[in-house]
């Protein structure tokens, strides 16, 4: 127990016990809500009363270290039950928090699947409209290309958003895997990306990487590699490597790209937000997705300078 807090409590037995003043037990159910506060436990609560009572009682005779302890009983008696509607009122605010966040994801969810559901079909008719613009007139072709590309961000913008909802809201089912098998999913996928760039992928990582990860975990991977694939110089190469550091895993994607400039490390891992990348197609969630789900795995991740020029992409997973 904090010291200046027994002392404060030392300091209200022994006034109380003096003047048997009301206001003192009002002083009593202020210190209660600094108790809640702090969350200190109530059986701390109780031993710090008997303590400081076995202080203040030491050496009186047993006839006023019985009268003390009754008196005392009443100040303990205001603290508990002052401490206990702290409590009951802590609790309400939690769980109105909590209805309140779980409504808003609910509305998110459905709202994303309205709006994709809504958008979708539009979309498909323009890009099916623009195709068949550029093939009766040559002359339009170019302009045609230009909607299709566009049409196509926007699925691409729907798809991230419904990910990253899903990402959200969704109940966690945890599981042991290993690292290693994650990274080879989730590169069989991308390996038609890199290799339209002749970008090489570099595995140095063996098995045996074990966390307790969500359902999600790939998604974090899939998007951090696919990011510095797209952010890569062509003919290039992104490294992937996994070490021990301490009770964690320690993920590193590494890329020779452009770099990340020391003011947007922070900012790139926030929704919407892309570097100043011309012609690099993305929805600016990638990497808002990535930190969600390591964040849930009570992992960290972060960006640094890559010293042969690029950015390396960090990702640290406490072992199972």
């Amino acid at each position: 127990m904090d010291k200046e807090i027994m002392e404060s409590y030392r300091n209200l037995i022994n006034e109380f016990c003096e003047s048997r003043d009301e206001r003192v037990l009002y002083r009593a159910s202020l210190l209660s809500k600094e108790l809640m506060r702090r969350k200190v436990d109530p059986d701390e609560i109780v031993g710090m009363h008997f303590e400081v009572l076995k202080s203040i009682t030491e050496g009186l005779p047993p006839g006023e270290i019985l009268h003390t302890y009754y008196i005392a009983s009443e100040v303990l008696l205001e603290l508990m039950m002052q401490y206990a509607a702290a409590y009951r009122k802590y609790i309400a605010v939690k769980e109105e928090l909590y209805m309140r966040e779980r409504k808003l994801n609910d509305f998110l969810e459905l709202f994303i699947s309205v709006l994709s559901h809504d958008l979708k079909n539009p979309l498909i008719t323009i890009s099916g409209y623009a195709e068949i613009l550029c093939e009766i007139c040559e002359e339009g072709c170019e302009y045609s290309e230009k909607i299709m590309e566009s049409a196509n961000k926007m699925f691409d913008l729907i798809e991230s958003a419904r990910t990253f909802t899903k990402v959200r809201v969704a109940d966690l089912k945890f599981s042991e895997v290993d690292i290693a098998d994650v990274l080879d999913e989730v590169l069989i996928e991308l390996e038609h990306i890199a290799h339209e760039k002749n970008i090489k992928i570099i595995r140095k990582y063996g098995r045996g990487y074990i966390v307790r990860a969500s359902q999600f975990l790939n998604h974090a991977f899939m998007n951090i590699i696919d990011n510095a694939i797209k952010y890569s110089h062509p003919n290039s190469k992104v490294e992937i490597s996994v070490t021990e550091s301490g009770k964690s895993w320690k993920v590193c994607v590494k890329d020779w790209g452009e770099g990340v400039p020391d003011e947007w490390k922070q900012k790139i891992f926030e929704r919407f937000v892309r570097g100043d990348k011309k012609g690099i197609k993305g929805s600016g969630f990638g990497l808002a997705i990535a930190k969600t789900v390591v964040l849930q795995n009570n992992g960290k991740i972060w960006v640094e300078d890559n010293p042969e020029g690029g950015a390396i992409f960090c990702v640290s997973l406490p072992k199972a």
